[in-house]
């Protein structure tokens, strides 16, 4: 089982204090956290590094995937590898390989497709993304809506930046 701390979907947040006393579980192999605070993740670390058992902190929010490994985390969940594989897998490949220069910036790439986000609803702006990649992901279901086209042309620019499209 992996713990998710996702705040801003669920108003509940995983304190440190819980996740090191569950981390003692057995099946309780890790946490995502996609709180964006990234105080909390490195205290994840922190407390839970010197564990008897592997418990993993993965980062879930894709622009501290490079911070999380400096810290001592183990990698992520990540959203924005439905649309940039490659990329993402960069900034965590770079890092074990010893370039975290090139880790670092594989991370500052990946940060308009990131930021692209939030010109849409989830999951509205994967299957646009998708899309513009030559990837029919099919449409989205009410009441899910389709995005502004002025917010569709900042996607591809985005896109086009992370040098994910050309």
């Amino acid at each position: 089982m992996l713990l998710y701390n996702n705040v801003t979907k669920t108003n509940v947040n995983i304190g440190v204090a819980t996740a090191a006393r569950l981390s003692s579980i057995e099946n309780i192999v890790g946490v995502k956290d996609s709180s964006g605070d990234f105080t909390l993740t490195s205290e994840y670390i922190r407390k839970t590094m010197d564990n008897k058992k592997p418990f993993s902190v993965l980062s879930g929010r894709d622009t501290l995937i490079h911070a999380c490994l400096c810290y001592g985390g183990h990698g992520a969940i990540t959203a924005c590898a439905n649309i940039a594989p490659r990329l993402m897998s960069d900034i965590y490949d770079k890092y074990v390989a010893g370039d975290i220069h090139g880790s670092l910036m594989a991370q500052y790439r990946c940060a308009p497709v990131r930021m692209a986000f939030n010109l849409g609803t989830y999951p509205t702006i994967l299957k646009e993304a998708l899309g513009l990649l030559g990837i029919d992901a099919g449409p989205c279901f009410p009441p899910v809506r389709e995005m502004p086209v002025e917010n569709k042309e900042l996607l591809k620019k985005a896109l086009i930046e992370a040098g994910v499209l050309n």
